[in-house]
């Protein structure tokens, strides 16, 4: 017995009593279990520990659960080390809901029409995460799209039923690697994060009449990382790099464009003006931009860092995923507008006008920093300074685009994906400093790009409000 909130541990010793190697892995059958490592090599006579936890601050009462126990020996069956006992909770909360399939819930969605899209999922019962993908994502599913969903409830603590699932993953050239588990037709998805990612496209695939049929392995299939088959499908499904293609051009076009936004080039441009009245040379103002650009690229890609993961991390829990998605919405929509509002401003000869701008304090704070340090002596120290400076002033404007990119990029790809993403993006927000200190070095004045700058500040205001609107298409739409 212990009590809610508290994690459990032990250490699980095996040895390998046998005469040739073995390979021995500890699935975790609910996301409260973690092991590590996760698989051993175990050489005759050889011993491995394992150690086991279990967190149990979403459990109270009677508890079981379970890691399934596999190894590489041909013809042995799946294994299981349960872990049972009582989670006691001091202040019992009557109101813990009752989801479906635990008590007082229905022991499957009474979706039993022919027209029902069906599918397995395989789960330990009680499993919290499992538990809300059922009782809430499945409903919000087959509400958005339009479709009625069957779902058979497989309870992996049966050993026929990991047997099951090992031998359909075995027969598409995969195996089990992380649990849950869906399959739909000939498709399986693992992981509570493959499936919440990859099940909406599959069921606008699916009914809309799409095939999801999957390709068995020939011969043996190609390998993984981790030296197991990997599945292959030519199914007509959205997958993670079709999302990466599709949100490429807006994420990258949206750093390009901040990168150019009123906010980030007039001071840029105050810049250049600062460095020719403090007679800095053209060497110095090329090794200047160099820095100042790397300190703003450092500064904003690590603020991006920062806001990615606190973002993915409130996306994690649906209702805040849901309010977070539209609450973006709303605020692009409202930007964009406002961007077009600036537009018709500088159209009618008065840019003081725009709403979408910095604030006098910020601009003067931005002003004074660059005065200062573009007359000191300590070119290295004193432009990473004013890189950092400039953009964390900047940021109360440039995060306009910023958040709402951060927020699309957390909801809807896979992490590696959106890293990638936040990446271009940021490389793309500094693109304009690049050019201007290399036109500045090639001896174009700061008045000649300010009048180049100020002749297409409408059109640029314009295309903000196209980016708000790209951006907020797609916080909608994935």
């Amino acid at each position: 017995m212990i009590e809610q909130g508290d994690i459990a541990k032990t250490k699980v010793v095996a040895v390998n009593r046998g005469a040739d190697a073995v390979d021995l892995t500890f699935v975790p059958t609910c996301t409260c279990l973690t092991v590590s490592p996760a698989t051993a090599r175990l050489e005759p006579g050889g011993s491995v520990s394992f150690a086991l936890s279990f967190d149990s601050k979403d459990d109270s009462g009677i508890t079981e659960r379970g890691y399934i126990v596999r190894t590489n020996v041909t013809g042995e069956r799946a294994l299981y080390y349960l872990l049972s006992g009582v989670v006691r909770v001091e202040r019992p909360d009557a109101a813990t809901p009752a989801w479906p399939g635990g008590p007082g819930g229905p022991s499957d969605f009474a979706l039993a029409a022919s027209s029902a899209i069906e599918m397995q999922y395989y789960y330990t019962p009680g499993c919290r995460s499992c538990e809300e993908f059922l009782g809430t994502e499945i409903p919000r599913l087959e509400s958005r799209y339009g479709v009625r969903i069957a779902i058979d409830r497989r309870d992996l603590l049966d050993g026929s039923v990991y047997e099951e699932l090992s031998a359909f993953a075995a027969s598409i050239g995969a195996s089990v690697n992380e649990i849950p588990a869906l399959r739909m037709e000939g498709l399986l998805l693992q992981g509570d994060a493959e499936i919440r990612a990859r099940l909406p496209g599959l069921l606008v695939t699916r009914s809309a009449g799409g095939s999801l049929a999957f390709a068995l392995p020939r011969a043996p299939g190609p390998k993984g990382s981790d030296g197991t088959a990997r599945q292959e499908t030519n199914a007509i499904v959205p997958s993670a790099a079709s999302a990466v293609r599709l949100a490429i051009l807006p994420v990258m076009a949206a750093g390009l464009i901040d990168g150019i936004n009123p906010c980030a080039f007039t001071t840029l441009i105050f810049l250049l003006a600062s460095l020719a009245l403090a007679g800095r040379g053209r060497r110095e103002v090329l090794v200047i931009g160099a820095l100042f650009t790397l300190s703003v690229f450092l500064t904003y890609l690590g603020v991006g860092l920062g806001l990615f993961a606190a973002i993915r991390a409130a996306s994690a829990v649906s209702l805040i995923s849901a309010l977070l998605r539209w609450i973006i919405f709303a605020l692009l929509i409202v930007f964009a507008a406002l961007s077009v509002y600036d537009y018709t401003r500088i159209r009618a000869g008065r840019p003081s006008d725009m709403l979408l701008q910095l604030p006098d304090s910020l601009r003067l704070k931005i002003h004074a920093s660059i005065r200062t340090r573009a007359k000191t002596l300590a070119l290295a120290g004193s432009s990473l300074a004013m890189g950092f400076l400039v953009s964390i002033f900047e940021f109360a404007c440039t995060a306009q685009v910023y958040l709402p990119t951060l927020a699309y990029l957390a909801r809807a790809l896979k992490r590696a994906d959106a890293l990638g993403l936040l990446l271009a993006y940021n490389l793309c927000f500094i693109a304009p400093l690049l050019v201007v200190f290399a036109a500045s070095y090639l001896g174009v004045s700061s008045r000649r790009i300010t009048v180049l700058f100020r002749s297409h500040m409408g059109k640029v205001k314009l295309a903000l409000a196209i980016a708000f609107l790209a951006l907020a298409a797609l916080t909608v739409l994935t």
